[in-house]
């Protein structure tokens, strides 16, 4: 059991030098950001909008869900787009952004289906984590579904798979692969801990206002920036475990049978 651990540890570390053999997977992430906050900008805009009209709040109800539900189609967009461009770099064929994309657009079903599916369990998550005593159970079913769906991306992207079959792959190979998934994501929480706990901190500094010295503002704020690049590369640190540790799992025969 402790070699699945420590496998897993060892692909996350693996995963890390991907990155820095490939920095250009860092384009995705920041396109990604840049869509974002245009589409965020336009669904403001609409609300801003109708809000100013005195439009009945009905028709508020369609403009925050199909905003929600744009967003997130996005953020899985450009993650489909980032497991097919970490593909070929780890097939020795050079990370493209535009290769990335042209993965997620021949892959729009499963995209817009997962967003979807994504939208709606947050949402459900998060009704049942508001409701009192029940925060806890909330908390822990939301890190059972992130772990349990932790393939979808590279199966949609790779695979070609809809959002339900990929779902349902990806709660097989998660349950077959498990100690190398936990090994992996289990070992990257450990190295942000210190991070983690200091971007946390200056955050606190900031927003309570206990820094007055301007200089030292600034610097705080150079510190979040770097947290939030941090973030950024962390994020893509993880898609390029997922694609490899389920190409790793497509290798073995058991695994292989859950695919083919």
């Amino acid at each position: 059991m402790a070699a699945g651990f420590t496998a897993g540890a060892r692909l996350m570390r693996a995963s890390a030098d991907v990155l820095r053999r490939d920095p250009g997977l860092l384009w995705f992430p920041a396109i990604s950001t840049c869509c974002l906050l245009v589409t965020a900008g336009f669904w403001i805009f609409e609300g801003a909008w109708l809000y100013a009209i005195h439009a009945s709040a009905l028709l508020f109800v369609p403009v925050v869900v199909l905003g929600l539900y744009s967003l997130v189609f996005v953020g899985v967009f450009f993650n489909v787009a980032v497991a097919g461009a970490v593909a070929q770099a780890l097939a020795g064929r050079g990370a493209s952004v535009r290769d990335g994309i042209n993965v997620a657009w021949s892959s729009l079903g499963g995209v817009a289906g997962w967003a979807g599916y994504s939208l709606f369990v947050s949402l459900a998550l998060g009704l049942v984590q508001s409701v009192k005593g029940l925060r806890w159970a909330g908390k822990a079913a939301q890190v059972a579904w992130n772990f349990a769906t932790f393939f979808v991306v590279p199966l949609i992207a790779l695979e070609g798979l809809d959002a339900g079959d990929a779902r349902r792959r990806s709660f097989e190979l998660a349950r077959a692969d498990w100690q190398a998934e936990t090994g992996g994501l289990g070992a990257l929480r450990v190295v942000l801990i210190v991070p983690g706990i200091l971007f946390a901190v200056v955050a606190r500094l900031l927003i309570d206002g206990h820094v007055h010295s301007r200089p030292a503002q600034v610097f705080l704020g150079i510190v979040l920036l770097a947290g939030f690049g941090l973030g950024v590369a962390v994020g893509v640190v993880r898609q390029v475990f997922a694609v490899s540790l389920y190409r790793r799992a497509a290798a073995t025969p058991e695994s292989a049978a859950l695919i083919a």
